[in-house]
């Protein structure tokens, strides 16, 4: 079991943790450079650095994207931007304001560093294109992905690439009935509850969204990734116990609690950035239809998760999951039979 936002809160850390450093580099090198050559105008830099990331990086960290993140999901990209900033920008004011008063040991130092031209001229316009690039950027690995943004830019797919991967293609149950019983506009919030219910599981698990088809939900590993700790198969039950957590939640606010299937499966496939209008990662391959297959006979049979004895011979299964053998199964747009397991915890 993992606790309740704790590797999200892990990874928040050490990413805080790297800008850290990253701030602690550069800014003496800027306070050397547009103030004077001193090496008191490095250790200003140096504390200046630590008080703002400290100041702007935990509220974008532990607040925009923790305490407050469900209302600010609930933003639009420009009204996000709009509110986070001018409150980073005036963060970096007060922590660059209070660098000057423990430099110093001089309080009014606070409110005269408001008025200084390097400010003015210099570290000010530096730090707003700073803070805007850096929320553009976050919008946008909230958008499309953090890992997909980052292999857009490195270009790993630019050519079509052939790799080990894992899927999980996982499904709500009766999504149908829910869509008529509770109308288009609740089922959709239950949906979003749904998926964002499982954010924590995929990054504990060190998995990435592939995307989000209707009612499903596809997570993809790379291969190594997936199968360390048997990541894909703790995702499945970490899932579980997200949505366990919030049943009360699910059923005050849409009179049921929702349930899912999941088929797993790995192996080769090939991926590369498609499309012009509108462009994309996309990975293609008999793997993702087995998966997909896996998962519908999962649903058809009332099984949890169904996982292909070829993935299964590779993992180590968490302790309290068990196996059972399903057999050869015929499944549909295959030619020859996928020999399953299903798993249970």
């Amino acid at each position: 079991m993992i606790g309740r936002g704790g590797r999200r809160a892990r990874v928040q850390l050490r990413q805080l943790g790297g800008i850290t450093l990253l701030a602690c580099t550069v800014t003496p090198v800027f306070n050397v450079l547009t103030v004077a050559p001193t090496f008191r105008s490095a250790v200003q830099g140096l504390v200046d650095g630590v008080l703002v990331v400290a100041l702007a990086g935990g509220y974008l960290q532990f607040l925009r994207d923790g305490y407050l993140r469900p209302w600010f999901r609930r933003l639009s990209f420009a009204t996000d931007m709009a509110i986070s900033s001018p409150t980073v920008v005036a963060l970096f004011l007060i922590g660059r304001g209070i660098g000057q008063v423990v430099t110093t040991l001089e309080p009014g130092r606070f409110l005269t560093s408001f008025t200084e031209p390097h400010l003015l001229f210099y570290a000010l316009p530096y730090f707003i294109v700073l803070a805007v690039g850096m929320l553009f950027v976050l919008q946008m690995n909230r958008m499309i992905g953090a890992n997909v943004l980052r292999y857009f830019v490195a270009g790993r797919y630019h050519r079509p690439t052939v790799e080990e991967r894992i899927f999980l293609f996982l499904d709500l149950e009766r999504s149908t009935t829910l869509a008529e019983r509770l109308g288009s506009d609740r089922y959709f919030e239950l949906l979003r509850r749904f998926v964002d219910d499982l954010t924590d599981p995929i990054v504990a698990s060190r998995g990435e969204i592939y995307q989000y088809a209707g009612d499903e939900v596809v997570v993809t590993w790379p291969l190594a990734e997936g199968v360390r700790a048997a990541n894909c198969v703790r995702c499945f039950f970490w899932s579980q116990e997200a949505v366990a957590r919030e049943a009360l939640r699910y059923t005050r606010d849409f009179g049921t609690v929702p349930r899912f299937r999941a088929g797993l499966h790995g192996g080769l496939v090939t991926a590369g950035e498609l499309g012009d209008l509108r462009r994309q990662i996309v990975f293609v391959g008999d793997i993702l239809n087995t998966a997909a297959r896996l998962e519908e006979y999962a649903k058809r049979t009332g099984l949890d998760l169904v996982v292909s004895d070829s993935l299964l011979r590779r993992l180590e299964l968490p302790p309290g999951v068990l196996a059972r053998r399903c057999g050869e199964l015929e499944l549909r747009g295959k030619e020859a039979p996928v020999a399953a397991y299903s798993l249970s915890g």
